[in-house]
């Protein structure tokens, strides 16, 4: 745990995300399904990452169009 105490603060990324899901499945292939829920819950945030991520862009497209509609 001392290693962690060091580490610096990074933004969440869907290639974190996608590193930790990796991790994870070796983790539970190891000792079994005791980690299931840990991977259901970093497979969420990857499926909510991404969504946010459409939504931003979907609305800085509508952004986009009501300036060009506006100007």
């Amino acid at each position: 745990m001392n290693e962690w105490a060091g580490r610096k603060w990074e933004p969440v990324t869907e290639e974190r995300l996608l590193r930790a899901i990796d991790v994870l499945v070796e983790i539970a292939k190891e000792h079994g399904p005791t980690f299931n829920p840990v991977l259901e819950t970093v497979r969420q945030e990857l499926h909510d990452f991404r969504r946010r991520q459409s939504d931003s862009v979907q609305a800085g497209l509508h952004s986009e169009e009501l300036m060009r509609k506006a100007g």
